[in-house]
């Protein structure tokens, strides 16, 4: 019995050592591999708040559109655009409007070919609601609103 089983392990140990490892053999000794992965943008735009504009004001703060957060490719940007038809409408008669502007705060009209271009987080454009003396001698008594739509697309950076 002890001749059976010490030829039994003497058979394993011979298969045991006869099993090869095989590597590939490259030129020059080394051979790279690539490692890849793949971060997406994201960013955080905000946008003004619902703003209310007091009688006979001439000029009201309509807050800032501010590029909070981004994580950008290179050379890419967020663009803001306004779509809006720059009337505040009265609430019963839609004829009844009190026209305005919206501009940065060095003055530039903000309109349908504004359009304004972040690329770092903390960038922002303050705004402001500016109506003449003259439309509001104008107005109709009433309530008025008006939507103003921030456009927000991530664009090739110029």
């Amino acid at each position: 019995m002890k001749k059976l089983l010490t030829l039994a392990l003497v058979g394993a140990m011979l298969t045991a050592t006869g099993i090869t490892a095989f590597a590939v053999d490259y030129p020059g000794g080394s051979q790279g591999t690539e490692v890849t992965t793949s971060v997406a943008p994201t960013f955080t735009v905000s946008i003004p708040a619902d703003t209310t504009v007091e009688f006979n004001e001439l000029s009201t703060d309509f807050g800032s559109v501010t590029l909070d957060s981004a994580r950008l490719a290179p050379n890419k940007a967020v663009q803001v655009t306004v779509t809006s038809d720059f009337d505040l409408n009265n609430s019963v008669d839609n004829e009844a409007v009190i026209p305005y502007s919206l501009k940065t705060a060095d003055e530039t009209a903000v309109d349908a070919d504004y359009a304004a271009a972040f690329t770092t987080a903390g960038e922002k454009v303050d705004l402001t609601i500016n109506i003449t003396q003259a439309a509001w001698d104008a107005a109709a008594a009433g309530d008025y609103s008006d939507t103003v739509t921030f456009n927000i697309a991530y664009v090739d950076a110029v």
